[in-house]
């Protein structure tokens, strides 16, 4: 009974490897069809804007520079042929490149091992891997056949740029922009991809204190496909020289003269040595003044023709629009006023848009609790609504500039009959009425770090319309976390 009671608890402990692998390898495969389908759409809409770029560099080398405009001809490869390459139906050419290694795949195939070895040992028999080493081939062809796209249109690029020199043509500059704003962005989901999803990390922490199973995953990823562990017989079953087979070569050959013809040989290489350095010196000091040369005909060059104009790159064009959202959570308390409003508590939640990284601008909504005239009259209502936009720019040290523009909604604004309640109108004007008060922020901002996700945020503003709103003080301090 005993030993059938262990059994039934290894099968069960297998059975639970197998499915966390199973789900591991569910998880993966589905984020990496997504992203061969994104990065698919993204190098397309990328050849398309560089193959419209290109014609129009060519004509404008018609016109400034006839030579170029014909090496520009003559080259065998243009982003045209790379669209074609792309647009193909090849499965040799998709098939040779997906025979590159890559570790990630490399990984995924050491987990469909290790499901197969363990689900071998349940009492019902193997589980089919088919499947999964099907899917991952194909996705490793996909990938790779894509990275090598990726690889032609920067040997392009260069190309052109050797070709356009020092002339300064606005199209060539709309490539660069382009290549480096497309790759920005397969970039972006390429991690997206990479970053493993909560029920992905839950499955991997479990295989990951299974038996055999970091063995597993450094046997597949092992250079070359040689695994841990191999010694040198092993090596030479595979092809591999060693150096016992060359010693024994060496013995053959010189017979049990090898040691003086080493002794000889190391002679000789330390003389040869010894001759090269100097010419090797002599010829460093040449290459040095050379090129000390051509710096200064490059700079005097720079001085005399116009210099090129600068690429004003923004990193946030290279990200998805929802990567460059960021969220803020802020909250402020305000005391009782003399003309009968409460002591408020405001909390707030905002979404904003990351023009560049310095610059963001946003929106948001916050409610309003008021607590009471004082700690002896605690009282909680709901005070409002506020509708919020901002501006916000970055300097440095996490110092920034902040703008923003309000409008809170009382609660008169809420009920069925307004005119029932009083009208806070403090000093008077039309930024404080029954129903509404508007407000206009300017000030500063301190940033701080919390942890990895998360900033800590000070402002301190100033409020224009102060006066008008009845307000002790005109300075507004907030509390803020951004991610």
């Amino acid at each position: 009974m005993l030993a059938l009671a262990s059994s039934a608890v290894y099968g069960q402990e297998e059975a639970t490897e197998v499915y966390y692998g199973k789900r591991y390898l569910d998880l993966n495969i589905r984020s990496l069809d997504k992203y061969s389908k994104r990065l698919a759409r993204q190098q397309d809409h990328l050849l398309r804007q560089l193959k419209k770029k290109e014609t129009k560099l060519q004509h404008q080398l018609r016109h400034s520079d006839s030579a170029a405009c014909a090496r520009l001809k003559n080259q065998p490869l243009s982003y045209d042929s790379i669209s074609r390459l792309a647009n193909a139906d090849s499965n040799a050419a998709v098939a040779k490149m997906g025979r590159r290694r890559n570790a990630v795949f490399d990984s995924l195939k050491g987990v469909v091992n290790f499901v197969q070895t363990k689900s071998s040992m349940l009492p019902e028999g193997a589980a089919s891997t088919a499947s999964y080493s099907t899917e991952l081939q194909s996705l490793q062809q996909k990938i790779s056949y894509r990275d090598y796209l990726n690889e032609l249109i920067a040997q392009r690029t260069n190309n052109l740029k050797s070709i356009v020199g020092n002339n300064d043509l606005s199209s060539f500059a709309g490539i660069q922009k382009d290549v480096f704003y497309g790759k920005a962005r397969m970039n972006t989901w390429k991690q997206v991809a990479e970053d493993p999803s909560k029920l992905e990390e839950k499955a991997l922490e479990y295989l990951q204190g299974s038996e055999g199973f970091d063995k597993t995953i450094s046997q597949s990823t092992a250079v070359g496909g040689m695994q841990a562990g191999m010694n040198a017989s092993d090596l030479e079953k595979m092809g591999y020289q060693t150096k016992d087979q060359l010693n024994k070569a060496l013995q053959q050959k010189f017979g049990n003269n090898i040691g003086q013809v080493q002794n000889m040989m190391g002679g000789q290489v330390a003389d040869w040595q010894n001759k090269a350095h100097d010419v090797t010196a002599k010829v460093k000091d040449a290459k040095q003044q050379v090129a000390d040369t051509k710096g200064q005909l490059t700079s005097v060059k720079s001085q005399i023709k116009a210099p090129s104009v600068p690429l004003n790159k923004n990193p946030m064009r290279g990200l998805p629009f929802w990567k460059r959202l960021e969220k803020q959570y802020n909250w402020q308390t305000t005391r009782a006023t003399p003309a009968g409003e409460p002591a408020m508590i405001q909390g707030a939640v905002m979404v904003g848009y990351r023009q560049t990284p310095k610059f963001s601008y946003g929106i948001g909504t916050a409610l309003n609790i008021g607590m009471g005239q004082d700690w002896n009259h605690i009282k909680f209502s709901f005070q409002g609504l506020s509708l919020r936009s901002y501006l916000q720019y970055k300097f440095i040290y996490g110092i920034g500039a902040y703008g923003g523009y309000e409008r809170t909604y009382k609660e008169s604004a809420f009920v069925g009959n307004p005119t029932d309640l009083p009208s806070f109108g403090g000093a008077g004007g039309g930024h404080n009425t029954t129903n509404y008060n508007e407000s206009i922020l300017l000030g500063l901002t301190k940033s701080y770090k919390l942890n990895s996700k998360w900033n800590g945020q000070i402002q301190v503003m100033y409020d224009v319309w102060w006066k008008e709103k009845g307000m002790n003080s005109p300075i507004v301090l907030r509390f803020a976390t951004t991610n």
